[in-house]
């Protein structure tokens, strides 16, 4: 009886065996003929030159590859700076390999990356690429003259690559629109020269825009944010942008000097209670003023004649400073980041593409 159960279990093994692969056709080996393709090399990243943060000195790079080959791929090489990095000879897919090496601790300066694909009978395929790993700052746009980010605790404006005068004691908070930000104490607030900030090759023109991100506080009830003049006593040069209300809602204003007087535009009002991060543009051109709330038009002004940078020597930062502070525009309590000044009047289009 043992032998006959025996017999039948083999015999429904093989009957399941067989319904298992029933319609399968049986594997049969190819032969792929000879290798006469040259594999493929391609370096995906990086594809140019690398920008880092101001303050580092060096980068973790990572280095992205792709190779491929019709048969079967052998070694796939990459050099740095004529260096042997990686040298990989196993693969899980022998046609096409795909994968990030992390190169730690790159120093600044110009790197040569080479890759090099080997398949079995020795035909090769080679890509470069030469880049420089940098820390200087490229302008978002070749308008832009002014970028102070206060990035890692600094004031440093990253264009011209020097700091301003600290008047009194601003903070930099981390809760920021972008990592950390700009917030102004009592009496604090930043200088800053205007020389090549609003000129082009020709001199100073007749033009300019600031765009910033702010988050409006209600206390003091009025305070300058962005002011630049030449004396005390008027407001015929320079310009002013600066904040009015109460600690509900506070609007926000620009005044142009136009040479025999000045120009209001009466900006847009923010919510104070809303807490909320607010992109603010301001651009002036011969004929007009406009401002913008996250790349939406609130108000804009004719201008009489073009503005009059006479004797305008200082950019202020977080208040009034010396030329508007007689109507108590004093320091600003409210966070500012990403601040940056162009020597042209933005479009609507470029303040919403920052966006």
């Amino acid at each position: 009886m043992k032998k006959l159960s025996t017999y039948i279990l083999a015999f429904l093994t093989l009957a399941l065996t067989a319904s298992c692969y029933e319609g399968i056709d049986p594997i049969t080996q190819v032969d792929p003929g000879p290798d006469t393709e040259i594999p493929t090399a391609e370096i995906i990243s990086p594809n140019g030159n690398v920008i880092i943060p101001f303050t580092d000195n060096e980068a973790n790079l990572s280095i992205e590859i792709a190779a491929q080959d019709d048969i079967e791929i052998s070694n796939v090489t990459i050099m740095i700076d004529g260096s042997m990095f990686k040298s990989i000879s196993s693969f899980l897919d022998y046609r096409i390999f795909n994968e990030i090496f992390l190169f730690e601790n790159m120093q600044l300066g110009s790197h040569t990356i080479e890759l090099i694909v080997t398949d079995t009978v020795g035909n090769s395929a080679t890509d470069s690429i030469t880049f420089i790993l940098d820390n200087t700052y490229t302008p978002i746009l070749n308008s832009e003259t002014f970028y102070m980010p206060f990035f890692e605790g600094l004031y440093t404006e990253l264009i011209s690559e020097t700091d301003p005068t600290i008047i009194g004691s601003p903070e930099i908070i981390s809760e920021g629109y972008s990592g950390q930000a700009y917030k102004g104490t009592t009496d604090a607030y930043l200088t800053f020269p205007t020389q090549g900030l609003f000129e082009d090759d020709n001199g100073f023109t007749n033009q300019f825009s600031t765009t910033f991100w702010y988050k409006v506080s209600g206390e003091p009830t009025r305070s300058g944010i962005l002011v630049v003049g030449d004396d005390a006593t008027d407001r015929n040069q320079g310009f002013r942008i600066f904040r009015e209300g109460n600690a509900t809602e506070q609007r926000i204003k620009a005044n142009i000097g136009v040479g025999t007087g000045d120009s209001w535009n009466d900006g847009g009002v923010i919510d104070v209670a809303a807490g909320a991060w607010v992109h603010v543009a301001v651009t002036v051109s011969e004929t007009e003023s406009k401002m913008y709330f996250n790349g939406v038009l609130v108000n804009s002004n004719t201008l009489s004649s073009p503005i009059d940078w006479t004797n305008c020597d200082n950019l202020t930062i977080g208040a009034g400073g010396p030329t508007f502070s007689y109507w108590n525009h004093l320091s600003d309590s409210s966070p500012m980041d990403e601040l940056r000044l162009y020597n042209v009047a933005l479009t609507q289009a470029e303040i919403q593409a920052m966006l």
